[in-house]
């Protein structure tokens, strides 16, 4: 298997990189508020300008044909800039749309969203619970012509922009997954009354779907994971290199570089570990198991690097001025986005019962 950047992907980075620098508001992460930033429609559109929310779709549903490794050089761009865009959220929406939804329908929205059109945000977590793709609190109920749900979906992100949702729901055959016209709220919970919507699946169909399309989104999320990781890394060697204690630089101690080693050695891991994943994540049948445990990697290495990169610049590090602490909380967001460490490391525990088992003590 080959792990090397192609010159496509490199020049692709570079794009994003570019567009990013020429178009990416004042506002990357360093708000005053806590609460995370809105949908920002004119970063949004520098990346479709690229082609980015277009990547994984084929030419025929309106997209550029190209892979998940193209999309995870993109993500990982993204990432280091220090920016929050629904890349991850349309991949999960589109893949939704493109493995459940009928063929005009797919051909419209994701054609749309290539070109920018069309914002698909796919609505799974509910409020007051741990992240599971099985949907408890959001029923659908059957009438003669058409299905209504009625429950509440939170945290939905960039919800208030969203033009079509991808909501999970409760039915009498299992989960289903439905498409609904934009929700037209200001905030980040989707609020359902007997709202009219759309079936697209339901039963082992749809539990199929959703695990895939949720895999595809969590290699996004941990190559966005080590764009920030890579930023994070470089502010510390720099702070290191620049910062004098005792009429020396930080990093003429040993320990503090030893630490950085430390650092690089898991932001590597983190990157192969993913690169896998993406090529993973282009074969079919598509093996959800390689994401888990890629997710569980990234998780390791995220809180690794923010931790020491906080520590490693001091008091600065946790202030609001400086980026790092920033980079730090988005690390923490990416790898608690559809699940965590545990999570991630429970649904792998459950596929290996074909393992005999071993008495430890005898």
């Amino acid at each position: 298997m080959d792990f090397s950047t192609t010159d496509e992907q490199q020049a692709l980075a570079e794009a994003v990189r570019g567009t990013l620098r020429r178009h990416a508001s004042q506002t990357t992460g360093r708000e005053e508020s806590a609460a995370p930033p809105a949908h920002d429609e004119t970063l949004w559109s520098s990346l479709v300008e690229t082609g980015v929310p277009g990547l994984l779709w084929s030419e025929e549903d309106g997209g550029l044909g190209a892979g998940m490794t193209d999309l995870a050089a993109a993500a990982t761009a993204v990432g280091r800039a220090g920016v929050q865009v629904p890349l991850a959220e349309c991949v999960v929406a589109g893949a939704l749309v493109r493995a459940l939804a009928p063929a005009d329908v797919r051909r419209e929205i994701l054609g749309d969203l290539t070109e920018g059109s069309a914002l698909p945000i796919p609505a799974l977590a509910e409020p007051l619970r741990a992240w599971s793709p099985v949907p408890t609190d959001v029923t659908a109920s059957e009438g003669t012509d058409s299905w209504t749900l009625s429950g509440t979906k939170a945290p939905v992100r960039y919800a208030p922009a969203a033009t079509h949702l991808l909501v999970s729901a409760a039915t009498e055959s299992g989960t289903g997954v439905f498409l609904l016209p934009s929700s037209g709220g200001t905030g980040e919970e989707l609020v359902l009354d007997s709202s009219p919507a759309t079936l697209l699946a339901q039963g082992p169909s749809a539990d199929t779907a959703l695990r895939e399309a949720l895999a595809l989104g969590g290699v996004v999320l941990c190559a966005e994971a080590v764009g920030v990781m890579q930023e994070a890394l470089r502010l510390t060697t720099e702070y290191l290199g620049t910062r004098t204690q005792f009429g020396r630089t930080l990093a003429s101690f040993q320990a503090l570089t030893h630490r950085a080693a430390d650092m690089y050695a898991q932001l590597e891991l983190a990157r192969s570990t993913t690169l896998y994943a993406a090529m993973a994540a282009d074969e079919r049948p598509l093996d959800v198991d390689h994401v888990l445990r890629a997710r569980v990697v990234v998780d390791g290495a995220a809180r690794l690097i923010g931790q020491e990169a906080i520590q490693m610049h001091g008091g600065i590090g946790v202030t609001a001025e400086h980026a790092v602490g920033h980079l730090t909380a988005r690390l923490t967001a990416l790898t608690r986005t559809w699940g965590d460490r545990r999570s991630h490391l429970a649904e792998l525990a459950t596929r290996i019962d074909d393992h005999e088992g071993v008495e430890v003590l005898v």
